[in-house]
């Protein structure tokens, strides 16, 4: 593992940390200022829009000024929703800082793997997957210290540590040399910005991606944390512990999908997610906190743990090289447009009853699967991740 790998690893973990103190804080923040279930929806979906509108851009920002300038734009965007949130309860500003913060996480998301890419394809799925399984397991630690802070430093003073962990991570950015081909400096238009100019494969995982955001963003919202405490009249730090686990789930399964045996991706990519829709559906039904805890969170340890850097390692190597960073970030963009509509879904459902987002969520993930049937890698994709298991 060179260098700059293991700065990306560390930044990693300084953006897992502030990930978790965020998004466990957030909804209780929200629900302490008297924000209704349906006003939570509106902060976290119209905080999706914007990040459609922005993302593609910042793709091409990427393909033309570097990955690195984008990732540090990314942590500092980040890093000042972290430190604004605080200060106001103003719906309008909330859902400009959410807004400011989903961009910079999924600007972030355009220019990690480019980076991590430059570094060595044939160990993409290994460098990619420890990255982000050790994110994953930095936002349990994150997580955790939310739960436990919160009694002690309250909600302003876990976002102000976020924020804190945020900015060390831009210091360690800043030594990252990138190994990236020159930068394009070609603007495409606004056309070409939006156009559906993308490779077969990009094509498919993008539709099939717009409907799993859709059914992931109906559970992984606000509700998530106020689903268990609600349903189940469980502490906050009963919930945390959790939302803990929950993230270490992803951890064993990030770091070993690298060496595991799989000779067939494509069908692996299918059958995790249906198994974590399956989980995700289940764990809303059942009536007992534990069980129904237990079972909601195999969906990330059979499911997203699995096919995230499959679909990934897929993904880079369909985009085309000259506009790399733009033919992500339209895939992703386009796909993730469905989390505008989860957490507004979430809202209305969780007025009718608090496990109805869980079960619809669920259903809608395993839905997503069937498009993924339309799939057709090429070789390219079976020997990297091939390679990166040896």
């Amino acid at each position: 593992m060179g260098r700059n790998v293991r700065v990306l690893l560390l930044v990693s973990i300084l953006f897992g940390i502030a990930g978790g103190l965020y998004e466990f804080i957030l909804p209780y923040y929200l629900e302490g200022r008297g924000l209704s279930f349906k006003s939570m929806g509106y902060v976290f979906a119209a905080s999706t829009l914007a990040m459609f509108a922005v993302r593609i851009g910042l793709g091409n920002v990427a393909d033309r000024w570097g990955s690195k300038r984008l990732y540090l734009l990314s942590v500092f965007s980040c890093a000042v929703a972290c430190l604004g949130t605080p200060f106001t309860a103003s719906l309008g500003l909330l859902i400009a800082l959410k807004s400011m913060r989903e961009v910079g996480v999924l600007a972030r998301d355009t220019a990690h793997p480019i980076l991590l890419y430059a570094e060595g394809r044939g160990r993409f799925v290994d460098f990619i997957g420890k990255t982000r399984g050790m994110e994953f397991l930095f936002q349990a630690v994150g997580t955790f210290i939310a739960g436990v802070g919160i009694a002690s430093l309250g909600d302003r003073g876990t976002l102000w540590a976020g924020a804190g962990a945020l900015v060390a991570a831009m210091g360690l950015l800043a030594l990252v040399r990138s190994r990236e081909g020159r930068p394009s400096g070609t603007t495409p238009g606004i056309r070409g910005l939006l156009s559906f100019d993308l490779p077969r494969n990009l094509k498919v995982i993008m539709a099939a991606n717009f409907l799993f955001s859709v059914g992931l963003s109906t559970s992984h919202c606000f509700i998530m944390p106020l689903f268990f405490s609600q349903k189940f009249g469980v502490s906050a730090s009963a919930v945390s512990t959790v939302m803990v686990i929950h993230r270490l789930t992803f951890v064993l399964p990030m770091l070993l999908v690298g060496y595991l045996p799989i000779r067939n991706y494509k069908a692996v990519f299918i059958a995790t997610v249906i198994l974590e829709g399956i989980a995700m559906s289940a764990g809303g039904v059942i009536p007992d906190f534990f069980w129904a805890a237990a079972v909601w969170l195999l969906h990330d340890l059979v499911g997203a743990g699995v096919w995230i850097p499959i679909q990934s390692a897929i993904i880079q190597d369909e985009c085309r090289e000259a506009s790399r960073g733009l033919d992500l970030s339209k895939t992703l963009a386009f796909s993730a447009l469905g989390g505008a509509i989860g957490p507004v879904l979430a809202g209305y459902l969780a007025d009718f009853s608090i496990s109805a987002p869980f079960f619809v969520s669920g259903a809608l993930v395993t839905v997503s699967a069937g498009v993924l049937f339309g799939l057709r890698l090429r070789q390219g994709v079976r020997e990297e991740v091939k390679v990166a298991a040896m």
